[in-house]
């Protein structure tokens, strides 16, 4: 696993957070994975994952040891060695994904406690241009 970014934020991730990650992947992309996690052992309140050889996105949440029901859109607007810009916003019920300025999917949070989700990972084919995390409020 290629760690490529990693932040903690012991206030919080969610909700009212806006992350945005700039960058393109390489010219044979498998997949990556944009990862909030839990403060608490290694829960992953939210999995992005773009899959290139199946041309979907998987998101799922690894809670209590195990992971739960995938959701998978078909909606896969990435490619290879072209540049994106991926925006993941929490609000007080779900991550809103948006890729390239369009909404592609939105991820009921399985996380109860927001205020848990502390630490952002990046890892895997992709390079990163520009991580942007703001606070933005809820809307």
């Amino acid at each position: 696993m290629a760690l490529r970014f990693e932040a903690s934020y012991p206030e919080g991730l969610c909700p009212g957070w806006s992350v945005i990650v700039k960058g393109e992947t390489s010219s044979n992309p498998n997949m990556f994975e944009i990862n909030f996690l839990c403060n608490a052992g290694d829960q992953i309140a939210f999995h992005f994952n773009p899959r290139f050889s199946e041309s979907k996105i998987v998101c799922n949440s690894f809670i209590s040891n195990r992971w739960g029901p995938e959701e998978v859109t078909d909606t896969f607007p990435l490619k290879a060695k072209e540049p994106f810009q991926i925006e993941i916003y929490s609000d007080p019920d779900y991550f809103h994904v948006s890729i390239d300025e369009n909404k592609i999917l939105q991820y009921k949070h399985r996380q109860k406690q927001l205020l848990a989700i502390t630490k952002l990972q990046v890892v895997k084919d992709i390079r990163i241009s520009s991580m942007e995390i703001t606070k933005r409020g809820l809307y």
